[in-house]
């Protein structure tokens, strides 16, 4: 049964096969008069999105439970860096140290993410 099923998908894939490959052909409608596609039309149009400081407003709140997260595991790094040695496990303060410099790292990335962005949709203008 799979035989036939195989043989049934390679003969429709060898008949139809290349008319999906053709690329269509659409018809330009302003400023290209070679045809294609019109790169003039496509913008970023924050009043074109419906709701859009709702958008902002989830933005910022995600960034900021972002960056209290990574304090928070800053924090908590800190604590199991100095308590570690206390208790006289030092893999404990060893993971502590990783967690850290990990959180730190996260704070970094996502407290710049706005200039980042603000960056790359200034540079593409």
């Amino acid at each position: 049964m799979l035989s036939y099923a195989g043989a049934w998908i390679t003969t429709t894939l060898t008949h139809t096969g290349p008319q999906l490959l053709l690329a269509p052909t659409p018809t330009p409608t302003g400023a290209d008069p070679g045809g294609g596609f019109e790169w003039n039309k496509v913008h970023p149009d924050p009043a074109a999105v419906p709701k859009s400081d709702l958008f902002y407003q989830l933005c910022n709140a995600a960034l900021f439970l972002g960056i209290v997260a990574a304090v928070c595991g800053i924090a908590a790094g800190a604590i199991a860096f100095s308590v570690g040695p206390i208790f006289g496990s030092h893999i404990i303060s060893d993971r502590g140290k990783s967690m850290m410099w990990k959180a730190g790292l996260v704070a970094l990335i996502v407290g710049s993410a706005t200039s980042v962005i603000a960056w790359l949709l200034t540079a593409a203008a």
